[in-house]
């Protein structure tokens, strides 16, 4: 798949994700990574792309380097079908006054996603924590959870190669997973890289856990309905007949109801039987 995109394409769309370039998240000291192309090797070793190196590019290899939070926001930007939003440590509107955090990067865009693309891309990503997926000992029942498991080289095959046995230990393989709740238009994304993980499937356990405590947060938080206070609005549509073997007449009422401090139940509606299986 990789060879028949060609570099050019998955540079094109791997930078529009923001890959190779700063998120402008409000810490000092952040890090572009490296997108590669054509035009990058050439700008910078004055040599040709060769074929083979799409191969390694296509599947995160290569000269790609990237940083948790840059995979964080494609990951996000990809669930949520193409918008990709700046990240921020803190509200902007809650720092002091005459602090104002770099402009250097929009705070959102929007990338041009194929809803067809989109939906295989996030039900591939819900396979991954599925049995048959690489971080199957991951999935959390109840939960939407999807995401993509990755590993990342400390050292070079070739050097690695001339290595004793005691030094090749030292150079484990970096283990990543980014994962999403649910897994399209997300509440909660979660990148993360594991130092000597050696597989993503391991680095999956960690965002399994925190996605696990964010969604059992979330649900025990109170309903919006159960959070009101005062008279709610109720809307409703019905059919009547004044006698037997009258035409049933379409009806509908407009109801206040104080839902202050009174627990809510689901009741069938006036003429309705409910059915449990």
């Amino acid at each position: 798949m990789g060879e028949k995109l060609g570099i050019d394409r998955i540079a094109k769309y791997a930078q529009a994700l923001g890959m190779g370039q700063k998120t402008g998240i409000d810490l000092p000291q952040e890090v572009s990574g490296v997108m590669p192309s054509e035009e990058w090797k050439i700008k910078n070793f004055k040599q040709k792309w060769f074929a083979g190196e799409t191969i390694s590019v296509s599947i995160g290899q290569g000269a790609v380097a990237a940083t948790p939070i840059q995979m964080a926001r494609a990951f996000a930007a990809i669930a949520s079908g193409g918008r990709m939003v700046r990240p921020h440590v803190t509200n902007p509107t809650d720092l002091p006054p005459g602090i104002v955090p770099a402009q250097s990067v929009p705070d959102e865009v929007t990338i041009p996603i194929d809803p067809r693309n989109w939906e295989i891309i996030t039900d591939a990503m819900a396979q991954v924590v599925s049995p048959v997926g690489t971080a199957a000992a991951s999935q959390i029942k109840g939960v939407d959870m999807a995401g993509k498991t990755g590993s990342a080289q400390t050292v070079s095959n070739t050097l690695k190669a001339k290595m004793s046995a005691s030094d090749k230990a030292k150079y484990k393989d970096n283990g990543w997973f980014v994962g999403v709740e649910p897994r399209r238009n997300p509440e909660i994304v979660v990148a993360a890289l594991f130092e000597e993980g050696e597989h993503g499937s391991e680095t999956a356990h960690v965002v399994a856990k925190v996605i696990q405590a964010f969604v059992e947060k979330q649900r025990r938080q109170p309903s919006k309905m159960a959070k009101m206070s005062g008279p709610a609005e109720v809307g409703a549509v019905w059919t009547s007949a004044e006698a037997d073997g009258d035409e049933p007449q379409l009806r509908s009422g407009h109801f206040l109801v104080d839902v202050a401090n009174r627990p809510l139940a689901l009741v069938a509606a006036p003429g309705m039987v409910r059915r449990t299986r």
